[in-house]
């Protein structure tokens, strides 16, 4: 079954997600804000309540609604909404196009064709560099540089790139029609 997005001819040869380390602060941030919820409904409950706060009995139960309410909302905004925006972006990579896909039906979508590809450069920071991540920075020949950030296994990832991107500079020069012909 052949992609709606592929042209003729294309065929797919990696297909990856960002690197998942990009959940780290939201999984982090998720938890903390589950341990805390915890936390603060224990106090809440009849008899630690009725310790600390004797006189706001009838208040205890708008209070637990409250809390979670903002918890869920707050677990909605930040750790749900970027492990889905995580889960839903794809990298790539075919014989003629390195694709960036967003959306849960991967609607948006950055197309760098392989031929208008100057350099393909992998930069790596140290915490990229732990896990075997990194950026691959396009250098188009029109246009600024691009950058697809997170890509895992950088060096095979970037390997394939241009080996990729060879092929597509062969097949256009063997197209080129030389001088005398």
């Amino acid at each position: 079954m052949r992609s709606s997005w592929l042209e003729q001819g294309e065929q797919v040869l990696i297909d990856t997600r960002p690197h998942s380390r990009v959940l780290l602060w939201p999984i982090t941030v998720g938890l903390m804000m589950i341990l805390g919820a915890s936390a603060t409904l224990a106090k809440l409950q009849p008899g630690p309540f009725a310790d600390w706060a004797p006189q706001s009995g009838p208040a205890r139960e708008p209070a637990i609604v409250l809390l979670v309410t903002a918890v869920v909302l707050l677990l909605l905004a930040y750790p749900v909404r970027r492990t889905l925006r995580w889960a839903s972006t794809h990298i790539v990579l075919t014989n003629q196009r390195l694709v960036v896909r967003h959306g849960p039906r991967r609607r948006k979508a950055h197309f760098h064709v392989l031929a208008h590809i100057q350099e393909v450069r992998p930069v790596q920071n140290w915490r990229q560099r732990l896990v075997g991540s990194g950026d691959l920075q396009l250098h188009m020949y029109r246009g600024q540089m691009r950058t697809i950030k997170e890509v895992p296994v950088v060096k095979e990832f970037n390997s394939e790139t241009q080996q990729a991107w060879t092929a597509v500079f062969r097949a256009s020069i063997q197209q080129t029609p030389q001088q005398g012909d």
